[in-house]
């Protein structure tokens, strides 16, 4: 990406955001995007989608960014299932003697907190499922396409992208850029944005393959596990199958990449190692591919520079324990694509967009510094080391300044068990089962393309301010009356948003908490205009 871009006079085409990286997170912005209404043009260098299962977990918060987006369903008819009970191993072998067995934190992936229940299915039969949809919303796909270069102004975004097949080139205008070309991204490398933290942990050599040893991982309800005998010592992760493909295993082992490269493992080599991981010395393996990875925890300085954002292994790499990498880079995509929606919509300030890195930095911090403890302390035997909370990290963040209206509080903490926070703006809104028309419902299925106001019970002056605060402000909101429209069949609204019948939540479309009162305003039309123009307008 050295080459310089020139002045163009024209464009061959624009479009409003240009997703670079097609991949899990890239394809999630582009669904995101859409649904607000906006258009985008994904460029992936790859021809097609993942071919190696990578991610082999969706949180039960990025179920709940599915299932805004429709996609639940798709999911859950091929997903293969998924055990809350599920551990993880240290043996000589999986076959062999065990060592330690600790159950894995699972919490963020099943728990009462949330509607949705997270899901195991793999990256490579995920991906098919968002191309499919994006397809279908109108996303402007362009696998084996290259970015060759890019250059920013005041008004938007000139590029070059170019087909791998064919060398053919396309000149690019879009209004807005989201890098998520992965953890070495050119764009973030352009762009000249460095990175902090504590670097490589570990250089991995990854051997995909096929055996059959599904029955040996049921044995044991394992999730993953660690080998270590006199042959090989490495990580052993199962990717179950379904009717898309086989079960797939992986192994993992330290390599030194001053040394060694995917050539010097050839499939002579791999299948001695997978055996002596597997623990039967004859049993009959298929290898796939062979893939070299590091193992990181670093920070991008900045995730956002003028109209060029960074998002999932662009903005931070983590280690895979507890795999909260992608589902965290999924969240990044949901609090971006809401606030270039209302940009491009002419509905908020170019201020907004700054609150993505206000938001997202500290929480990229947060998890990073927790996943690679968690991972430090799945290394050990002892068992009682493991303090990392996944879910707390994946679902209980909160953001302490941003686009919200703070509240003073003494409590400053960062995370928290979700249901804790009771509706303190910067945080996820609360699950509560509500009825509409005999119908069960989540408050979280509200959520999704516009701002959400709900009404106390007894707070109906707020419905009228609220219709003339978005007229004002030329503004899609959606107002629900608890007691009226929704039946609050268990009494639990009030409490789990901290509010009294009079109060009000104003829930902004990622399904963060954007402005709370606890009681009817003096003024309620004066008090909404205030906050939504200060989350729409922030500075």
């Amino acid at each position: 990406m050295d080459k310089q871009v020139d002045q163009y006079q024209a464009f061959d085409e624009a479009v409003p955001v240009l997703i670079v990286g097609g991949s899990l997170v890239g394809l999630s912005l582009s669904l995101l995007l859409a649904r607000q209404g906006i258009s985008s043009m994904v460029v992936e260098r790859h021809p097609t989608t993942a071919i190696h299962p990578r991610v082999a977990g969706l949180t039960a918060r990025t179920m709940e960014i599915y299932r805004s987006l429709g996609l639940e369903q798709d999911i859950r008819s091929i997903a293969p299932p998924f055990s809350k009970d599920s551990k993880v191993f240290q043996a000589e072998s999986l076959a062999g003697q065990t060592f330690n067995d600790t159950v894995e934190d699972m919490s963020a992936f099943f728990t009462d907190a949330s509607p949705a229940e997270g899901s195991s299915i793999a990256q490579d039969i995920l991906e098919p499922i968002l191309r499919n949809h994006a397809k279908r919303n109108g996303v402007d796909l362009r696998y084996d396409t290259e970015m060759v270069t890019f250059e920013q102004d005041q008004d938007g975004v000139s590029a070059i992208i170019r087909n791998r097949s064919d060398g053919t080139s396309r000149r690019i205008r879009a209004g807005f850029m989201a890098a998520a070309d992965g953890s070495k991204s050119a764009v973030r490398k352009k762009l000249g944005i460095k990175q902090h933290g504590a670097g490589t942990i570990m250089n991995n050599m990854s051997m995909v393959f096929e055996a059959d040893i599904a029955e040996l991982f049921a044995n044991r309800n394992a999730v993953m596990g660690f080998v270590r005998n006199e042959t090989v010592m490495g990580a052993l992760v199962p990717y179950p199958g379904t009717f898309i493909r086989s079960d797939l295993y992986r192994l993992d082992i330290w390599y030194d990449p001053n040394k060694e490269s995917v050539a010097d493992y050839p499939e002579s080599r791999c299948i001695p190692l997978i055996r002596a991981a597997i623990g039967i010395p004859d049993i009959p393996v298929r290898v796939k591919t062979v893939l070299s990875w590091e193992m990181a925890a670093r920070v991008s300085d900045r995730l956002r520079q003028e109209r060029v954002f960074l998002v999932g292994d662009a903005a931070r790499v983590q280690p895979p324990a507890g795999a909260l990498g992608g589902n965290t880079g999924i969240s990044e995509a949901h609090n971006l694509a809401w606030k270039l929606a209302a940009v491009l919509h002419g509905h908020a300030g170019l201020g907004l967009l700054d609150t993505y890195e206000t938001e997202r930095l500290p929480i990229a911090d947060l998890t990073v510094e927790r996943v690679t403890a968690l991972s430090q302390q799945r290394a050990t035997e002892d068992t009682k080391q493991i303090t990392v909370n996944t879910l707390m990290v994946n679902m209980g963040y909160r953001y302490l300044k941003g686009a919200f209206e703070i509240e003073d509080v003494q409590d400053t903490k960062p995370i928290n068990l979700p249901n804790e926070w009771r509706g303190l703006p910067g945080t996820r809104a609360p699950h509560v089962v509500l009825s509409q028309n005999a119908n069960r419902m989540s408050t979280l299925d509200l959520f999704g393309t516009q701002f959400v106001l709900m009404v106390g019970p007894e707070g109906k002056e707020w419905i009228q301010a609220a219709n003339e605060a978005a007229e004002k402000l030329n503004l899609s909101l959606s107002v629900h009356h608890i007691g009226a429209d929704l039946t609050d069949s268990n009494g639990t609204f009030c409490s789990s948003y901290g509010i009294d019948a009079t109060g009000v939540i104003l829930v902004r479309p990622d399904g963060i908490v954007g402005y709370r009162s606890s009681e009817m305003a003096d003024n309620p039309l004066r008090s909404l205009e205030n906050a939504l123009s200060a989350i729409l307008f922030s500075c």
